[in-house]
């Protein structure tokens, strides 16, 4: 009997090229990979339907030429330093605005009664205004230039901020606030040990909302309103007929926000988290070991 169950356990287990792939598959870069492939053939499909469509092939051509500056036919050359450094500086400048003045609304809002009554429903219609608006409207205020996609980034972004930010501020627990101020803590003191370690995970929150709104609002504003950056030039291509320039220059700043999440903000939110990662680790571990005993 016990020489049949275990002929049937081997049975049972398939080959090891079958479990290495399953293995493969079910893991978290062969999922990420299986679905960038389904989405380079579903692209391909489009682009065998759809005349005007471009498939992979093309506009990752294109994006070789536009970044190693090569001919794309005639005179034109690939420009991508170019217009992406001076997109880039655009979105910081407004990105820093955004995340400062985004912090400080909210814990106005989030702290003091006053504030929220003041400007909680001026905030929500900030957070109802597209970004293709405001990339409308600041450029009829300011004209052509670098300034309307600075201001447009800003105005899309900061609101996302203060609304993470007022919400981890009504989080904090009242007694602690009603402590602090019976024992005469300071507010700089308050702001410091209590407020912004309170409010530090809605903060992050709050800055990838602003880096997602806030570059499509730069990239907005430039196709409206400048003559130069990223978003102008996917306008040149899509004027100029050139879909697939246009797709590529889509492409590419898809692909800058993702390495962005993944490259920068994820490793500085585990490195700021680290302390709750171990504590979530320890307590496990506790656990494991009192139901061990």
């Amino acid at each position: 009997m016990n020489k049949s169950s275990a002929l049937g356990r081997n049975l049972a287990l398939p080959p090891n090229g079958v479990g290495r792939l399953q293995k493969l598959f079910s893991s978290n870069w062969g999922a990420r990979l299986s679905a960038y492939i389904a989405f380079l053939i579903i692209w391909q499909l489009v682009a065998l339907i759809v005349p005007r469509a471009p498939g992979p092939v093309p506009v990752f051509t294109f994006i070789w030429i536009e970044i190693s500056g090569g001919s794309h036919g005639g005179v034109l050359r690939g420009q991508f330093l170019q217009h992406f450094i001076v997109t880039l500086q655009r979105f910081s400048l407004g990105l820093v605005m955004a995340v400062v003045s985004g912090a400080l609304l909210g814990i106005l809002i989030g702290s003091l009664p006053f504030f929220r009554a003041l400007l909680n429903d001026t905030l929500l219609v900030f957070l109802a205004l597209p970004a293709i608006i405001w990339a409308f409207l600041t450029t009829m205020w300011f004209g052509i230039g670098p300034r309307a996609p600075i201001v447009t980034t800003l105005l899309t972004a900061a609101p996302f901020v203060a609304v993470n930010v007022a919400q981890g501020v009504r989080a904090i627990t009242p007694d602690l606030h009603r402590m602090s101020a019976a024992f005469g803590v300071p507010l700089s003191k308050r702001l410091r040990h209590l407020i912004l370690p309170a409010v530090t995970g809605y903060l992050f929150a709050g800055i990838r909302f602003a880096i997602i709104i806030g570059w499509n609002g730069v990239l907005l504003s430039e196709w409206f309103g400048a003559a130069e950056g990223v978003g102008w030039r996917t306008r040149f291509w899509y004027d100029a007929n050139r879909y697939r320039g246009f797709v590529g220059w889509v492409v590419i700043f898809i692909i800058f926000i993702v390495l962005l999440d993944r490259l920068a903000l994820t490793p500085i939110q585990q490195y700021a988290f680290r302390w709750r990662d171990a504590q979530a680790q320890s307590s496990e571990t506790t656990k494991s070991s009192m139901a061990s005993s």
